[in-house]
Parts: structure tokens; sequence; C-alpha cells
């Protein structure tokens, strides 16, 4: 029987960047409820729809994004009968005033896997977002089309690309949901902000990752042409996600004893390694495995790692000491390195995750290192914190940065440093992307990086799932602890996780985006912009996301209104009249009565009239004012308004005000 869609548009509560439900029903074969949810909510099986009683505004998901941005948005389907061969598909998005295109190609639509979890990540009761046992969303699975049974809620994940050449506006399209005698049409607004994402990365991302479970979960003999094939994909799937740095296994390199008893090394397969991630877009940075390790397990003294050599004339494997192997090996690395012009972006590994216990074994391990490869930096994922001069990339597990900052900032001269978290921390204060905890800990992974001053964030989790990718995750570690992308049939398969992560990626451009601008301008203004703090700005909205690593904004919507706010901030550089604005204290600052006096600096075309909380400030001849005032009561803010012709710009400062 054919059957023809009726559509009836319902009230629903409204969200800052995704409008938000339908209701589209057959009369003959019963109601089917499909509703937009915030990508960041993870949409259960036993999730409802909105009732009718939820005010709202008109359906449609609702993006917003920057020029080479991925932006993703989510919709949940839930019927009272089967829905058999669901499909969903994604029409091109048009410019609503011009010719622009977002082609149909760069839209992906995904059905949202679940995961069975018997168990939730330890003392985590003020994190976790479900009680196991329970199944959870997570991957986005490779099928076209789905079996969706009665009275089970399916989750659909949209992700759409924004080329860097269309131009910035509203674009619109539609998402078509079929079923056996069913479907419907979801409207899409994208708005394209004026402004287009770096292609150069300015955080350093790297997740470890295993080549053995690539080859099994394909099949594929391990370094056959088959498995470079897969490897290829694999790589592409993490430069599409911005991480730009690549673990490569010094084992890799083929060691030969020759007859006359010296170690010549063939260099053929490490070259195509770091050839294919480069290929691939992934390779800011190449990050060498370790040459150490625990000789009893974790937290036991450090040994150094033997070598495996081949004798040229037998054929027969030999097993060298670290002084025989090791020391020429790495020798011999750093002279490579040099010669293909890869060794300024080369780092090494000495073993993982030194404390204190094991500290000096770790620091001889790290002076042989040097001695034997002078030129290449040594990083470390670290539990301590006395590697002054044996150490040039500090990467502290996150808690311990935030309990031990005083002795890691007194270190700040001593290298670069980064932060990474794993197994810990966990618990109910610390952000983590373990699967029982809300994807807005996932977002705020990078403004961390922002905030703190710490430029690279290190996993070891990338794909280390165990027999079944898909099954119960082991109890011996974290929920989703191990991997954040999976197997699927030609290549690896994303997940909410690994989505949501890319966002907060791209969220730390933004803010580093509008930094760099900033001191663009600065440089461009001259000694009148002396004053300015470039990064002032960029880190006062940031502050409003992360005012401290354990005090994280959780609201998913609060997150995306402070990345609207940072976008509408790049975009207004560009626009008139110029106004820059700087406060003593900095905006966000908590300030008690007694009274209470704000400095104020700024910067505008001359001739522009400024007023601040209404009241008009001198504007100099160079464009440049002062002013000292307090912020309205009990709001707590000072707007700053400056018009000049028929152009006007608003700037607002937030305080917090204490009696």
């Amino acid at each position: 029987m054919k059957a023809v869609s009726q559509y009836r548009l319902i009230r629903l509560f409204a969200s800052i960047a995704f409008g938000v439900s339908l209701i589209a029903g057959l009369k003959a074969h019963g109601e089917v409820s499909v509703w937009v949810v915030d990508p960041h909510e993870k949409v259960f099986r036993d999730m409802l729809p909105p009732t009718e009683d939820q005010p709202g505004s008109p359906v449609e998901v609702r993006l917003r994004a920057a020029r080479n941005e991925y932006e993703p948005g989510q919709i949940a389907l839930r019927a009272p009968r089967d829905l058999k061969g669901l499909r969903v598909d994604a029409g091109e998005l048009r410019h609503e005033l011009g010719d622009g295109v977002i082609p149909s190609e760069n839209i992906r639509t995904n059905f949202v896997g679940y995961i069975p979890m018997p168990n939730n990540t330890p003392r985590s009761e003020g994190m976790r977002i479900r009680e196991a046992p329970c199944d959870v969303p997570d991957p986005l699975l490779a099928e076209s089309t789905m079996d969706v049974p009665a009275n089970q809620t399916q989750a659909i994940w949209i992700t759409v690309y924004v080329p860097k050449d269309v131009p910035a506006g509203k674009y619109r399209g539609e998402l078509r949901l079929q079923a056996l005698e069913w479907e419907t049409v979801i409207p899409v607004t994208l708005e394209v902000y004026d402004f287009t994402l770096p292609e150069a990365r300015h955080l350093w991302v790297t997740n470890w990752f295993s080549l053995g479970n690539i080859a099994r979960a394909h099949g594929v003999e391990m370094w056959s042409e088959a498995f470079w094939e897969i490897l290829a994909r694999y790589a592409r799937n993490m430069a599409e996600h911005r991480q730009n740095l690549v673990l490569v296994p010094w084992t890799l390199v083929e060691i030969y004893k020759e007859a006359d008893g010296r170690l010549s090394f063939d260099f053929a397969r490490f070259d195509r390694y770091v050839q294919l991630f480069i290929d691939a877009g992934v390779v800011g940075q190449l990050e060498i495995s370790h040459i150490g390790r625990g000789e009893k397990g974790w937290g036991t003294p450090f040994v150094l790692s033997e070598v495996t050599a081949t004798e040229r004339l037998s054929g027969k494997r030999l097993r060298l000491s670290p002084e025989e192997g090791l020391r020429p090996l790495l020798s011999a690395l750093e002279d490579h390195l040099a010669q293909r012009g890869w060794l300024d972006q080369s780092m090494i590994h000495v073993a993982d995750e030194p404390i204190l216990t094991n500290l000096q074994s770790w620091k001889q391990a790290s002076a042989f290192l040097r001695e034997a490869a002078p030129r290449i930096r040594r990083i470390e994922a670290i539990e301590t914190i006395a590697l002054d001069g044996f150490l040039e990339v500090w990467v502290p597990q996150l808690s311990h940065f935030e309990r031990w900052r005083s002795a890691y900032e007194a270190r700040r001269g001593q290298g670069e440093f980064w932060y990474y978290i794993c197994v810990n921390p966990h618990g109910s204060i610390y952000p983590n992307r373990f699967l029982d905890y809300p994807l807005s800990a996932i977002r705020v992974l990078h403004w961390i990086n922002f905030t703190e001053n710490l430029r690279g964030y290190l996993h070891w989790g990338w794909n280390y799932w165990g027999e079944d990718p898909f099954g119960p995750p082991t109890d011996r570690l974290p929920p989703g602890d191990t991997h954040i992308v999976y197997p699927g049939p030609d290549g690896p398969l994303n997940s909410v996780r690994w989505e949501i992560q890319r966002e907060s990626i791209e969220d730390f451009e933004y803010l580093h985006l509008l930094a760099s601008k900033t001191a663009e301008l600065k440089q461009n203004l001259g000694e009148k912009a002396a004053w300015l703090d470039p990064s002032r700005e960029a880190m006062e909205l940031a502050r409003n996301v992360v005012p401290s690593i354990v005090s994280f904004e959780r609201d998913p919507a609060r997150i995306l209104a402070v990345r609207h706010q940072v976008a509408e901030a790049i975009m207004a550089l560009e626009r008139s009249p110029l106004l820059l604005v700087q406060t003593e204290p900095p905006a966000g600052s908590t300030l008690w009565d007694g009274p209470i006096v704000v400095e104020i600096w700024g910067l505008t075309d001359p001739g522009t009239e400024v007023r601040i909380n209404g009241r008009t400030v001198v504007v100099g001849e160079d464009g440049s004012f002062i002013a000292r005032m307090p912020p309205s009561r009990p709001q707590g803010v000072i707007v700053l308004t400056a018009s000049k012709e028929d152009h006007t710009k608003t700037i607002t400062k937030q305080f917090v005000i204490k009696p």
C-alpha cells in the first residue's frame, strides 16, 4: 500500500545551536517521532521525544561553522512499530542569497551504534551520565540502512564539512528519512562564518595506536601491500580529525650484522611508514617510540631495550645489548633523520610514565639517549616533577599538572609543556573521554590547552580494542579508555567521542586565530597599541568555558555560546569601526565591593564616538581612549559602543560582583 506522508510541527525547547523537534506521522501506521538533539547529548535507546507542551521554535537542524571546519548535528527517531530499511539522504546546501553550494558529498550521515557497558568508571558518580549496566551510544556505523525495532530510539549523526572557498552566509538544505511506507524531511540551516580555519595546526595532538590491531581487524598480513593500503585510510582519518603527530616505532628499522662485525641499518620500512603519514596530512612532528621499559612492569626501575639484528651471512637472529645495538641504532637514526630533513620535527620517548621511585633509572636512560643522539628532542608522559635537564617536551598527566602546578610552572624554561590523559584522571572532577562521561567533558579538553598554555595533548588509546571492538569494554580500565575509533569494513569508523574531540581541537584553533589576528593588528597599529595583550580577549572568553581544570563548563549550550562569541570577535576585527578594549582586572574577574573600579584602555578609529555604559568618553586624535569606572550593578557589565558614520560596534565586558 502506498502511504502519503503528512507533517506536523510541535513546539519544543530551544538550543543555542540546534533547532529542535519534528514529529512526522502516518495515520495508517501510527506516529513516528523524529526530533533534533544536541550532538553533545548521548541518545540512549530509551530516550523519549519531547512532549508537545515543551516550548520551542520551528523544526530544523541549525549549525554554525567557519570555512575548512567540520560541524556535527544529531537527530533521533522512535516509532511504535518496526521501521524496516530506514535510510537517511542529505541534499546539497545552497546559499540563500547567492550561488554558493556545499555539495551533498560534504555531508555524511551515520547511524549511531551502541556498546554494552557492564561497569562504570570508578568513583565517577558526579560525572557519569548513566548507571551501568547499559548500552552506550558511540560508534558511527557504516551501514547505509537500518531496521529500527518498535519503541526503541535510534540516533543519527550528521557531519558537514565546509569547503575553504565557499562564501559566508546562510545555507539551506534538507535531510530525507525513508523507511518502508514512510518518509519525512527535516530542514537543515548552516551559517558559515566569514573566516577560514587555517590549514596549519597550532596544537600538537597525538593518539597512540596499534598496528597489529589494524592488521587483525582487516585480515591483512603486516607490511603487505594490503596492509599499507588500509593503514593509509587510518592515517587519513587521523588527519581529518586534526591529529598532527604519529608514533613511529624505531623497530621499523631493520638491523644487520655484517661479516666484519659492523652493524648496518635499513630504513626503507621506516621511511615508507613516515612518508605515508606525511602524504595523509598527519605529520607535523614525528614521535619516535620508547627506548626503555619498566623491568618488571609499571613503576619498577627502567631498563633499556635490547635490539634484534640479523646476521647477514647466516640469516641468524641475534639479540644485542643496549650498548652493542641500541646506541649505534640511535646514532644512525639521528643521522638519517637529518638526511631526510626530518630531524627538526622529531622527538623520541625514553620510557613511559616515570615516577619518583624509579626516577633515577629513567634519568640514566635519558642520559644514554642524549649521548647517543644529542640532536633529537626527548618527550615523555610523566608522573613526577624533577626532570630538569633530562627532558625537552614535558607531558604531565592532567591531574598532576593541576595539583603540582607551581612546581611545573617553575620549570617552564626547561622546555615545552603538554598534558596527557588516559586511565587517569577519573572520578567526578577532571574531564576525560570515557564512555559514561558527558561529551562536554571531551569538548573542553583543548580549551584547557589554551587556558593553561599547554601546547600539546597525548592519549595512549586510539585503537587498542580487544577481541571484540564492539563488545563490553575491559574491566581493567575505565570504559572507553582503550579506543575512540572502531574497525569498519573498509577502514576506521568514527565515534561520537572522536567527532566531539575534533570539535574541541577546532575550538582551540578559533581561540588561536583570535589571538594571532589581534597580534597582527597590534603590530600594524604600532606604539599606540603597546598596552594591548593580543591573547587577552581570547583568554577571557576561554575562561568562561574553563575557569579552572577542575571547574569546567558542562552545559554544551553555554560552550557553544562562547564559541560563537569567539567567532564574532574574530570577524569584528575586520569590521569598521576599529574597537580594541582591555580592562584591568580582566573581564570575568570576581570583584568584591570596597569600592569597585575598573580601568579601561581602548583604541578606535580617529573621529569615532565612544560611549561606556552610556557615558561619552574623550577619544584622542590617534583614536586612543581611557576610562575609570565601576561595572553596572547588579549585572556587572561594562558596555562599550563605538559609532562612526553608519557603522556601530559594541563590546561587552562581564564581571562578577560580590557584596
